[in-house]
């Protein structure tokens, strides 16, 4: 009897261990041959370049949020707390509009749910086959496939699709983008004055992402999806424009692009009618975390004898990502602009981490 328990105690004890746990063989690579190794840098970059766009936009549709948010709570200051900030169910949302599905466009979709603080009704997704994104319907996204509806209605629009599909995207959807509307395109094959001139907008955003022989021999984890790589503060730094990894880059953002950013933000203010400092108030608190020093000044965005009555002009975007402005030149050369720029990147997906910490990993699903 005591050597059965003895037995049935060691058997509770003994942790069972997984003897193929990071065998090679059962490693993707273990199947290759020589010539296909060489290959393998595709790979990496094609999930580098995922991340990093995705992340760049989940931080980009935050601060339009956010920046609506904070616009709507300054007739009473006292009321506008991170609570408010970080609130779903804001009396303002940013409406998010996402035009083709395939895997580019579904990983942003996760990203801006689980990172992002777009409301699942706020989001909207248009592709050929609407019925096969059951996952994003079942959250509340609405699902379905009318370019037209999508871009009409939708402060910023992702465009994910086919480069070969651009063209009847843009003859369907040109005359029905509101002039407040925000283009984001992830189409490398169409450069930024292509897409002005076919879809009739100057407010379009498209990040300048490279990449060269040396920085593709830098490390990156292709293993971890998406959502998970996000978690990782190393990570996110590194698809940051102004971010101080670049050396250890695989994909590398040019800092225009971070520069694109603030214009963009500047031009939705204008749209909410606000005035020149309220616009600064709020690209300060939600792009550089309400700095109180080295803040930019109206003079770095228009001419003294520009006054326009007191409002910001609607920013050409396709012309500031041509042109060298103070505003680049500004942060540039200000490491505190540029530190508090990275601190609030990075500040963006730690709260979900923090949060995923207190309410477990099940938290998504409630």
């Amino acid at each position: 009897m005591a050597l059965m328990k003895r037995l049935q105690k060691s058997a509770v004890e003994i942790t069972p261990i997984d003897i193929t746990h990071n065998l090679e063989s059962l490693q993707f690579e273990s199947a290759l041959n020589d010539d296909e190794r060489q290959l393998l840098v595709l790979r990496k970059r094609s999930h580098a370049l995922v991340v990093t766009m995705c992340t760049q936009a989940t931080f980009f549709a935050n601060i339009l949020h956010e920046a609506r948010q904070i616009k709507k709570q300054m007739k009473s200051p006292q009321k506008m707390t991170a609570k408010i900030l970080q609130d779903k169910d804001s009396r303002d949302p940013l409406k998010v509009g996402i035009i083709g599905c395939g895997r580019l466009g579904s990983q942003l979709a996760h990203c801006l749910l689980t990172y992002g603080r777009v409301n699942p009704k706020d989001l909207k997704v248009s592709t050929r086959r609407p019925e096969t994104l059951e996952y994003l319907q079942n959250k509340g996204v609405d699902c379905f496939h009318d370019n037209i509806k999508l871009a009409s209605t939708s402060h910023v629009v992702f465009i994910c699709v086919l480069p070969s599909h651009v063209q009847v995207v843009a003859e369907e959807i040109k005359e029905h983008i509101p002039v407040h509307t925000i283009i984001y395109s992830f189409v490398a094959a169409y450069s930024v004055q292509k897409l002005k001139q076919i879809l009739q907008t100057t407010n379009i955003l498209k990040p300048d992402l490279t990449w060269t022989k040396d920085s593709e021999q830098n490390s990156w984890d292709c293993s971890e999806n998406v959502n998970t790589a996000l978690e990782n503060p190393v990570t996110v730094e590194k698809t940051c424009p102004f971010g101080n990894l670049r050396s250890e880059c695989v994909i590398l953002t040019n800092e225009k692009f971070g520069e694109l950013m603030i214009f963009a933000l500047l031009n939705m203010c204008t749209t909410l009618r606000l005035n020149k400092a309220d616009c600064l108030t709020i690209l300060h608190t939600t792009l550089f975390g309400d700095i109180s020093e080295d803040k930019l000044q109206e003079s770095d965005f228009i001419k003294k004898n520009q006054d326009m009555h007191g409002v910001f002009p609607r920013f050409d975007l396709v012309k500031v990502s041509q042109v060298n402005t103070s505003v680049q030149k500004r942060v540039s050369s200000s490491e505190h602009l540029r530190k508090a720029f990275i601190n609030r990147y990075l500040t963006m997906f730690e709260e979900y981490v923090k949060r995923k910490a207190l309410l477990g990993p099940d938290m998504d699903e409630s």
